[in-house]
């Protein structure tokens, strides 16, 4: 028989994988009205929600805008169940600091994660897109999350993710954590590689992955500063000694490896006895201690080979067991047998009763100082982790000011240098100097262009008039040896760019094929429209790009060589630069053999609006 609360959950599910918000937000009321526990809303309504439209995905029986549209109900009926979350009626699954990382904008992925991490009863904080890696460590700061989740698209951006990792190792933070990278550009060798904990493929695959991560932790091994203070200056022997004499008993303290963390005392005389006279498993005494085993508290009393009474205690926090003391050897009032050690102590159930009392307590001592020292070294790591990232962020504050510093010095007043170099232009116009006259306003009009153009759109027809007064600036320091032409359809010229595309492309092919080559070369830039797209090629007849440079090329590696004189851009540039303003849309290909030329062709959507 389905129960009314039953129902009502089942109309939660339909909802949301008819992805209707509204009527999301209207079951879920209904839910409440009812009775409806919240946290059953949320594990037997939106999570098994989000479990079947996983499975659909997975099967590839509904796509991402199916995804998006569900995701959307589920970020609905989070919100509505927003007041039972704030008030503590729904128990959180942990925290999660979600963001895409600098260089990159996008952010459905992102988004989508977000939605179902709340679903699946995370707290999320969101930092959004671009976000450096100091906001990262800023965020893991502040709002000490269980897991911390990197979104990237852009091959060019993932170093990003490799930087805000190693940030996190800077301030003392990576182990606190657990870190999840996602994106096109990633796998699970490149995730590895980078030191992520995991890599997610999707948004769907994310979600139980981040839920093992973040799981229960496992329980803190014994500090070597609680065996320290107990060892400390002989007090752990001098326990020993206490016990020894007041209940004839020795004892032993191992961690949960079973590794030995005290003096071994003459707890093993036992175990080298048992060994002397090769006692079998069975116990020549008749008792079955398991019958006592509720009136010894948490120890656990048993029976050695040898027929004698050991007792182990667990030295346990709320997060398991961390390690054990042990404690023995003695018979009990009315034990007999032949084959035992010289002497050992008879105590009766009432006296075993006692020392396990005495256990309980010297491992609550133990467990609690070590909780307590725990908690301190967590804070002192903490806080050298703060002081080091703070530190780290005075000095980039500091080298950001000698930057400005420098790049006001190197602008040397360039308002001043364009009036000197235009005074300088019309005298040679007056002394009958033409030549000198273009030479002299086309370096202006370049120097102009670099300083104020380098950070925004601009049309095709800007970029070939640079490329033009480039040209013919190095035409006339190389005279015969270097020829030009540019072909490119008008129906292109208005499309937006980024400021410095052009240019330094055709500037590494004067320098690097054309510069070495005695006899010099042709370089020509042509243009078309292919649909949508803005097809453009820079060719030269130079020395080509070598194999190896063509691969570093391919991976956006920074090269301090790769770097224009004009502009100070390279290739990479010039790529990530086309990428930050067209994500995915747009290409860089390079065709170079040795002695061959270079073939460079961009392609990019066509615009006529800024920032398009």
């Amino acid at each position: 028989m389905v129960t009314s609360s039953g129902v009502a959950l089942a109309e939660i599910v339909d909802s949301i994988n008819a992805g209707n918000a509204g009527r999301v937000k209207e079951e879920i009321r209904y839910a409440l009205r009812r009775g409806v526990d919240p946290t059953r809303i949320v594990t037997d309504g939106i999570v098994k929600a989000m479990d079947l439209i996983s499975e659909k995905f997975e099967r590839s029986e509904i796509y991402v805008a199916d995804l998006i549209t569900t995701a959307r109900a589920i970020h609905a009926g989070m919100e509505e169940l927003k007041p039972c979350l704030v008030s503590g009626q729904v128990r959180t699954a942990g925290r999660a600091v979600i963001g895409t990382v600098h260089g990159d904008i996008h952010d459905i992925g992102k988004n989508l994660l977000g939605i179902l991490l709340e679903a699946s009863g995370f707290e999320v904080v969101d930092l959004g897109v671009d976000v450096a890696p100091s906001g990262f460590v800023e965020a893991v700061i502040r709002h000490r999350p269980h897991v911390l989740c990197l979104s990237a698209l852009l091959t060019s951006t993932v170093k990003g993710m490799e930087d805000t990792i190693e940030a996190l190792e800077d301030a003392g933070l990576r182990q606190k954590l657990k870190v999840v990278v996602g994106g096109a550009p990633l796998s699970a060798a490149r995730a590895t590689q980078m030191g992520a904990d995991a890599f997610a493929p999707d948004v769907t695959a994310a979600i139980p992955l981040i839920k093992e991560l973040t799981g229960p932790k496992r329980a803190t091994a014994l500090l070597p500063a609680t065996m320290a203070h107990f060892l400390g200056e002989g007090s752990l022997e001098e326990l020993q000694e206490s016990f020894s004499k007041m209940s004839g008993l020795h004892l032993a303290v191992m961690d949960a490896r079973g590794n030995l963390l005290s003096p071994p005392g003459r707890f093993f005389d036992c175990s080298r006895f048992c060994r002397g006279r090769n006692c079998s498993g069975e116990s020549t005494f008749g008792e079955d201690l398991t019958a006592l085993a509720g009136r010894f508290k948490r120890a656990f009393v048993y029976r050695c080979r040898a027929g004698l009474v050991e007792i182990s205690h667990p030295l346990a926090n709320e997060d398991g067991i961390v390690g054990a003391i042990l404690c023995g050897h003695c018979l009990l009032s009315g034990d007999t047998g032949r084959d035992k050690p010289p002497d050992p102590p008879v105590l009766s159930v009432g006296e075993l009763e006692a020392v396990c009392g005495l256990l309980s307590f010297i491992a609550g001592q133990i467990v609690q100082l070590n909780t307590v020292l725990a908690a301190k070294q967590e804070v002192e790591e903490e806080r050298n982790g703060i002081i080091h990232f703070l530190k780290n962020q005075h000095q980039l504050e500091q080298a950001l000011g000698d930057a400005e510093l420098r790049v006001l010095q190197s602008q040397v007043g360039p308002h001043f240098l364009f009036n000197a170099l235009n005074t300088i232009a019309r005298l040679a116009l007056f002394e009958t100097a033409p030549e000198t006259e273009r030479m002299v306003r086309a370096l202006a009009r370049l120097m102009r262009y670099t300083l104020y153009q380098v950070r925004s759109l601009v049309t095709v027809r800007e970029e070939l008039a640079v490329v033009r007064d480039y040209l013919f600036i190095q035409q006339t320091r190389f005279s015969d040896r270097l020829t030009s032409e540019i072909d490119v359809d008008q129906a292109l010229l208005e499309a937006r760019l980024p400021g410095m595309t052009l240019q330094p492309l055709v500037e590494n092919a004067v320098i690097h094929g054309l510069e070495p080559l005695k006899e010099g070369g042709a370089i020509g830039v042509k243009g078309r429209l292919c649909g949508d797209q803005v097809c453009l090629e820079i060719i030269d007849t130079g020395s080509g790009i070598p194999e190896e440079l063509q691969k570093e090329i391919f991976g956006l590696e920074v090269r301090s060589g790769d770097r224009g004189h004009v502009s100070g851009l390279g290739l990479t540039n010039v790529f990530r630069r086309l990428q930050h303003y067209f994500g995915a849309d747009c290409t860089l290909n390079v065709q170079s053999g040795p002695g061959a030329g270079t073939s460079v062709q961009l392609t990019f959507p066509f615009s006529g609006l800024e920032g398009g």
